[in-house]
């Protein structure tokens, strides 16, 4: 019977995670967002690695904000106070760290569709 760890268990949800975010990214964005999607990999695999700092622990989490990093870019989105003060609110549980990156996300793309309408 094949066994596996924790370890081994974690190692491959950590894989299928960056394969599912990155299939999404490549349908739905498709060249069109700031990271390039031949390095897409290695590009999630910090993302990831910078969520799990964080303490993003959820899978919503880490994708809304890998998200938003396809879109905005890492240093915009690592940069700006609101994702900072979500990162840094560790008491929080998981869900709502999801759900308010996912609305800043929201907002900023909001922001950016009415400044390219002018």
């Amino acid at each position: 019977m094949l066994e596996l760890d924790r370890k081994q268990m974690t190692a491959i949800g950590e894989t299928q995670l960056r394969n599912n975010l990155a299939d999404f990214l490549n349908r739905h964005l498709g060249g069109k967002a700031p990271l390039q999607l031949d390095q897409l990999d290695a590009e999630l695999d910090a993302v990831i690695a910078h969520c799990r700092k964080a303490g993003l622990r959820s899978q919503r989490a880490v994708a809304a904000y890998a998200l938003a990093c396809s879109l905005f870019g890492n240093e915009r989105v690592g940069n700006d106070p609101s994702i900072i003060g979500i990162l840094a609110d560790r008491s929080s549980p998981q869900i709502d760290r999801a759900l308010l990156i996912e609305m800043w996300t929201a907002a900023a793309y909001s922001d950016f569709r009415r400044l390219q309408r002018g």
